[in-house]
């Protein structure tokens, strides 16, 4: 198969006028030509294909265009600014999104419609300040963490990098660059749970009056058999479970590739539970719907916050137990017990040895207690 040139001017073979670049990641840009007023020759760049943008919408476009020239009535594309708000683009970058599979993009958007929104929704984002950014920080940072402000801030830069090099509706410069390195974030979480804290809360669930309550109990020992990030465990198929070798195949949304993981014979004895499901069938299926994982955060939350998190500050990111905390228990507890940096990293499906090393500490202290049972 021939490769396209990238940058390279090609004229459609359809529409006359219309003429586009192949881009370097397997995009187009389309451009528009035709005689101005003076009866220049005058070419205007359109857009990008991933963005909506086709030969036949151009070649609409271009015949609006050279019907103004013959009336006379401005026609030049580039005198007449597009008042494009905010919010527009906001939404076509979480389309964008959700079209590359972003596992957590329906959560991000929902941020993004709770907390910017309100605030620079209906801004024309050519108006937009660094200013108004710093304002909506300081006022997010009296409510809320510094993280979450953190992350509000990283959405209205990911909106603008989106602005900027892919729909290209935007020609200035990312006006929340850096903003978000002002916010001062402690994200690193040392926290994991004992082997009597893990009891705690498989008991809790067991009395939980909920009729959600069976499925969550599978999924926390899901949780800390594998060490797998919420959305992929949410995910597993009863196709993914070879009960022979108890192996599951988990897909990493993350690092968008499969690995394996296992189930630990201590948190699943039997796997006879697994007959009822088909082999397509999700494993966490709830009420007609494959779990949610925002519906596993609503009931877990209070769990969590009654057995570990009752004399901890809102924003202890460090300290305080959440969901994914199991994986950092799973991994913490791998280390303790003496397995090597590399399987951890492998079993966490790490891309980089250097996200492992945080569990570097627990290890050193085995080998050291190691030596203190000797003799």
């Amino acid at each position: 198969m021939n490769k396209q040139t990238p940058n390279k001017l090609i004229k459609s073979k359809k529409y006359q006028g219309i003429y586009y670049k192949n881009t370097s990641n397997n995009d187009k840009i389309f451009y528009i030509a035709y005689k101005n007023s003076n009866g220049n020759y005058s070419k205007y760049k359109v857009g990008l294909q991933s963005s909506g943008i086709s030969e036949k919408y151009c070649y609409n476009l271009r015949n609006e265009e050279i019907n103004k020239v013959k009336l006379n009535d401005n026609p030049k594309l580039s005198n007449k600014p597009k008042i494009i708000k905010f919010h527009e683009i906001a939404l076509d970058y979480f389309y964008y999104q959700e079209l590359a599979q972003k596992s957590d993009w329906k959560n991000s958007k929902n941020k993004y419609l709770n907390h910017i929104k309100p605030t620079l929704g209906h801004i024309n984002i050519n108006d937009i300040t660094p200013q108004m950014i710093h304002e909506l920080k300081i006022k997010k940072l009296n409510t809320h963490a510094n993280a979450s402000v953190a992350m509000y801030v990283s959405f209205i830069s990911s909106i603008f990098n989106y602005a900027i090099k892919v729909s290209m509706k935007f020609k200035g410069s990312n006006l929340a660059y850096k903003i978000e390195s002002t916010i001062e974030v402690n994200n690193a979480r040392d926290r994991y749970l004992t082997n009597t804290e893990i009891c705690s809360l498989l008991t809790e669930l067991e009395n939980y009056n909920n009729k959600i309550a069976p499925l969550l109990i599978v999924f926390v020992k899901f949780a800390l058999s594998t060490g797998a990030r919420v959305t992929s465990i949410l995910n597993i198929t009863r196709l993914d479970i070879n009960i022979n070798t108890r192996a599951i195949q988990i897909y990493d949304f993350k690092n968008k590739s499969f690995y394996n993981a296992y189930m630990n014979t201590k948190l699943f004895p039997n796997l006879d539970f697994l007959d009822e499901y088909k082999p397509h069938h999700h494993i966490f299926y709830y009420n007609n719907r494959l779990l949610a994982h925002r519906l596993v955060q609503y009931h877990m939350r209070p769990i969590y916050n009654k057995l570990f998190n009752y004399n901890l500050k809102k924003d202890d990111y460090k300290n305080r137990v959440v969901n994914h905390t199991l994986r950092h228990t799973f991994a913490s507890h791998l280390a303790i017990n003496g397995v090597s940096l590399f399987e951890i990293q492998k079993l966490l499906n790490h891309k980089d040895i250097n996200m492992t090393l945080r569990y570097m500490k627990l290890a050193e202290e085995n080998k050291i207690n190691a030596v203190e049972r000797l003799y």
